[in-house]
């Protein structure tokens, strides 16, 4: 059975969130073999500034069959182009909590699988329309992102959208033999607010 199915998040996910090219969907069962496509390769969807593990797509298999991926606290959605509806990619929230606090915020992660596909804007948009999704359904003031320091596309994207950098988490990441740093990003609801007013031209 397709978890999925059952989760009372599917219905309104399947079909709002879409922009020009792409929309943001629920994954469902096949697509877990297009991930694994991605995953085959070093440059693939978990690209040069992740840590890249065996087991990323076992592992994602069995958090699919838990949950379907897809459910207030945490949800991976699929992204695909609007005419073809072919997947490129993926974007993700994970709601952080607030030290002794009870209140959290989510923490977004986003990728597109093949190379060809990259630098094409379809992540913009994508998580442009997460932000959007996060904002109109959870009571949070800010979305947070963080980013392999190195990864200048990722942090470009995050300050397009108007993510400021908030702080270092110096050599908290292992990766390809090395230790190192996270950038801190964050988005608050009022600056989002202020540029969903403006044209897209002025964005």
């Amino acid at each position: 059975m397709d978890p999925t199915s059952a989760n009372p998040l599917a219905g309104p996910l399947a079909d709002p969130l879409a922009g020009p090219r792409v929309r943001l969907r629920p994954l469902r069962q096949e697509d877990l073999d297009v991930f694994e496509g991605w995953g085959e390769h070093r440059a693939g969807l978990w690209g040069p500034h992740q840590r890249y593990q065996l087991d990323h797509v076992r592992r994602l298999r069995e958090a699919f069959a838990r949950t379907g991926l897809l459910d207030r606290a945490a949800a991976v959605l699929l992204v695909e182009t609007v005419a073809d509806k072919r997947p490129v990619g993926f974007v993700r929230y994970t709601m952080t909590p607030y030290p002794d606090a009870d209140c959290a915020w989510p923490d977004i992660g986003f990728g597109i699988g093949a190379e060809a596909d990259r630098g094409k804007g379809y992540a913009t948009e994508a998580v442009g329309l997460l932000v959007d999704y996060l904002f109109s359904t959870f009571p949070v003031e800010r979305v947070g992102a963080a980013t392999d320091a190195a990864n200048e596309p990722s942090r470009r994207l995050l300050e397009k959208l108007g993510f400021r950098r908030e702080g270092v988490l110096r050599r908290a990441s292992f990766r390809d033999g090395a230790w190192r740093d996270l950038v801190l990003y964050g988005l608050l609801r009022p600056t989002w607010a202020r540029r969903r007013r403006r044209t897209p031209a002025e964005r």
